[in-house]
């Protein structure tokens, strides 16, 4: 049986818009084209892309009871994710981000302050069925658990025998990147970022050298490129892809369906090369589709390609 796979981190409402003419300014309205919204949240993207690629996943994160909420739970059940690990407080507001896309990049507007006030012990990992995974989403939004992250891990460790941990800090909303994310960082076996969050946090300014320092504290590392791809290294083996071929139309959590497509090789016990090469697969197929998660087209694609992966 393939073992679970628990998220730990942020879960929002994405709302998207895309297509637009003209870049946002003060006092003026722009208008976009199209508009969708939809599961969000580094950790709730991930978690219903992982589910729907076949992984037994769970998602601890907060939200509120609210319609926001309720529309989250739904959603995240439509993909299978299980949700009964979920902190739902009667008070506060379930977090959106709003997602103003283009081609090149994208505008982030959030409102977080539920999701960031999740705690370490709201944190529910008991009784989890064949858990062998735990992925934690955003660290930086996450404040309330930066000084337990190695606790947490210790605990978890404590409950599940042979338990591996992966870890995708996002970016950092308050542009400090403190040196504190080595204390995670020595206790995770994999670590995702992007090329600026991996330039951030080691203070290189070139991304091979931000790869070797990375590596020397984790065991494997990978780095997401964009349109240059992606290189990666395994303990003493290194690893690039180009990108591929893409129809773009939204670049939204296109680097969280990278590391679901990651995490679903490493649990299934696939090589590092078959994994990077699904994990590539799964970040160009997310930009084909509005939002995050995509539909059931988008799946449909993605399983019928990663059954060619040689």
């Amino acid at each position: 049986m393939t073992k679970s796979c628990l998220v730990i981190g942020d879960l929002n409402v994405d709302l998207v818009l895309n297509e637009f003419k003209d870049f946002p300014e003060i006092g003026k309205e722009i208008v976009a084209r199209n508009h969708f919204i939809d599961i969000g949240g580094s950790g709730g993207i991930f978690s219903a892309v992982l589910s729907k690629l076949g992984i037994r996943t769970y998602i601890t994160s907060k939200i509120s009871n609210d319609f926001l909420g309720q529309f989250l739970i739904s959603k995240l059940k439509d993909y299978g994710v299980i949700t009964d690990k979920l902190v739902i407080k009667k008070s506060g507001e379930t977090g959106i981000t709003i997602n103003l896309s283009y081609k090149k990049d994208k505008y982030q507007i959030s409102s977080l302050n539920l999701v960031s006030s999740l705690n370490a012990d709201e944190v529910m990992f008991e009784n989890i069925e064949d858990i062998g995974h735990v992925h934690f989403s955003s660290y930086y939004m996450m404040k309330n658990l930066k000084a337990d992250y190695v606790k947490l891990i210790n605990d978890i460790k404590s409950n599940y025998k042979n338990v591996t941990f992966s870890l995708d800090t996002n970016d950092d909303p308050e542009n400090k990147w403190g040196e504190e994310i080595y204390r995670i960082l020595g206790n995770i076996d994999v670590f995702l970022a992007n090329k600026k969050e991996a330039l951030q946090i080691t203070k290189e300014s070139n991304i091979k050298d931000a790869l070797n320092k990375l590596g020397r504290v984790v065991k494997t590392v990978v780095i997401k490129l964009g349109s240059e791809g992606y290189i990666a290294r395994d303990g003493e083996n290194y690893y690039s892809g180009d990108q591929l071929s893409v129809n773009f139309k939204d670049s939204t959590g296109a680097g969280d369906n990278f590391d679901a497509g990651f995490i679903y090789g490493y649990i299934d016990n696939l090589n590092i090369e078959k994994s990077l090469k699904i994990a590539n697969i799964c970040g160009a197929k997310s930009v084909e589709y509005l939002g995050g998660v995509g539909n059931k087209e988008k799946f449909l694609e993605l399983k019928e390609l990663i059954r060619k992966v040689d």
